[in-house]
């Protein structure tokens, strides 16, 4: 057994992502125990080791990863976009504290109104991009191709949600300016950041995501029932 969980590991020290070039991941983001069906979201230093469905990489560091690994080591409970927050300023192992009004953005000094949740350009880009993800929907459709279909599908949801969340009655900017607005735009931004620079890496660890992390003013992870990951982080 050890010596299959040496082999296993090795070919997880060969795997790809942006880690620096000939470095061979720490022993922690290893198939541990030669276990192929446990998964790795661990933060070491300025990096993230990470192993899905037998295929390791690693990640600089984002503040999205700490939302992300905070919600994998609790599955099935739901948090508020301030405690998740909160817990995101804390250290995982094998990393020093982080600096909340670097990350966030969410002292009090800066909780007071900066103008709207979307700019101009911003929501131009937004409907400009939900436009070319309707014409790729169209032809995933014809095409008779569900998993193209369903990431249009699912990238369209939240780009509209954004739209929605940007523009109140009467087609007014909504303004950032509480605490649980401002954290709730934060945190989808860089959890969906992070899910961006995992889909590069591992696209099948990406899609469970896609389906299990939910954000908003709550947010989780939701997997399966019936299929169980056990997630080291």
């Amino acid at each position: 057994m050890t010596a299959f969980a040496e082999r296993a590991g090795d070919d997880l020290a060969r795997a790809g992502g942006d880690g620096p070039p000939g470095q061979e991941r720490p022993r922690a983001a290893r198939a541990a125990d030669g276990i192929t069906s446990w998964s790795v979201c661990r933060r070491e230093g300025e990096y993230w080791s990470i192993a899905f469905a037998g295929q390791g990489f690693r990640l600089k560091d984002v503040k999205g990863l700490h939302y992300l690994a905070y919600l994998l080591r609790n599955p099935g409970r739901e948090f508020h976009v301030l405690d998740l927050a909160a817990a995101g300023q804390q250290a995982p192992a094998g990393g020093p504290r982080t600096n909340p009004a670097r990350d966030d953005d969410l002292h009090q000094a800066r909780l007071s109104d900066i103008g709207p949740v979307l700019d101009e350009q911003a929501k131009t880009a937004y409907r400009a991009r939900l436009r070319e993800l309707d014409e790729e929907l169209a032809e995933a459709t014809s095409w008779a191709d569900p998993v193209r279909a369903a990431r249009a599908r699912q990238e369209m949801q939240f780009l509209a949600d954004q739209l929605t969340a940007a523009v109140g009655l009467g087609g007014r900017d909504r303004r950032t300016g509480s605490p649980a607005e401002r954290a709730r735009v934060n945190i989808t931004r860089a959890i969906h950041g992070a899910l961006a620079r995992i889909r590069a890496n591992s696209p099948a660890l990406a899609d469970h995501l896609d389906a299990t992390i939910h954000t908003g003013t709550f947010c989780s992870y939701t997997p399966d029932p019936r299929a169980p990951i056990t997630w080291r982080t």
